[in-house]
């Protein structure tokens, strides 16, 4: 029964999160981008672009109102998508943002608009929309969007990263709308570089939040003097490490060996250091990790290394 409660409370949490995830959306959006005449990325931005059109040759007809509109209606189809292929809590979850935002995009009050620096604008804006995609994605949901596709994209074909793909596409929508205020609506050409500004701070302060300024990296060298590069490792980072056998290795060495050791970004150029001085002729990589599992404490534990 205790578990039962457990479950629930976790439940109503997320759909409390996402909620304000939504909240969170519509505020960026009407507080900041919307007063600077900013073009936000993903089909937020593309909401804000048909909207200033419509604006622009139909008479009589209020921004804020027909936007709220705009972007309920350009998420259906996605939405639609995400009911057949991927169901379930995510879908329920997104479904929820949308409607919070698009509710709040239509009736909060011109109070709560800033019209002050359009850099403060961007940037708070951008990291107000980067904190809502967090929030919204750690609890299994999200703001629609591009988010949908990436999250279908994901699930059908785990192994691809569509995060570079979905940035690219993120600012040419931005820069798209940007450009047609420009030419429409004779915005200056800072509404580019504005736009720009929000949406990579938006992306910025999403990976700031997800993987924090201290990402571990995963490092894969090649050496032939594997033992004294390991035991300088493991006394200078205090890490474990795995030494792994090679063959088929080029140029090939009886005494070439792997050795994969996960250090914090801030550890790398000491890690060279080490490689440079105990195997000059090493080849070595190093990959960004998303998360360590088996140690979630990983960051703390070594801080003071």
């Amino acid at each position: 029964m205790q578990s039962s409660k457990r479950s629930f409370g976790q439940w109503l949490w997320d759909y409390v999160v996402v909620t304000f995830a939504g909240i969170l959306n519509a505020v960026s959006m009407f507080t900041f981008v919307n007063p600077s005449n900013l073009i936000a990325g993903g089909f937020s931005g593309l909401a804000s672009s048909v909207t200033h059109l419509l604006v622009l040759f139909v008479p009589n007809i209020q921004f804020e109102s027909t936007m709220s509109v705009v972007y309920f209606l350009i998420n259906i189809p996605l939405l639609t998508c995400s009911l057949i292929f991927l169901r379930g809590d995510f879908t329920f979850k997104t479904i929820l943002a949308t409607i919070v935002c698009t509710v709040f995009l239509g009736f909060l009050p011109v109070e709560f608009q800033f019209h002050g620096s359009r850099l403060v604008a961007a940037i708070v804006g951008g990291v107000t929309i980067g904190v809502s995609m967090y929030i919204a994605t750690i609890h299994n949901g999200s703001n629609g969007g591009t988010e949908i596709i990436a999250k279908i994209i994901s699930n059908k074909n785990p192994e691809i990263d569509i995060s570079n793909v979905l940035s690219v596409a993120n600012i040419f929508l931005s820069v798209s709308g940007s450009l047609l205020l420009v030419f429409l609506q004779g915005e200056s050409i800072w509404t580019i570089v504005y736009s720009l500004v929000y949406v990579i701070s938006g992306v910025t302060m999403l990976g700031i939040l997800g993987r924090g300024l201290d990402h571990p990296q995963k490092f894969i060298i090649c050496t032939n003097n594997a033992g004294q590069l390991a035991q300088a490792i493991v006394d200078e980072f205090g890490r474990g490490l795995q030494i792994i056998d090679m063959h088929d290795c080029y140029p090939c060495h009886p005494d070439n060996k792997m050795i994969v050791v996960v250090v914090q970004y801030r550890q790398s150029s000491r890690l060279k250091r080490l490689i440079r001085y105990y195997d000059p002729s090493a080849f070595s990589f190093a990959k960004d990790v998303h998360d360590v599992f088996s140690r979630p404490n990983f960051n703390r534990s070594y801080k003071t290394k």
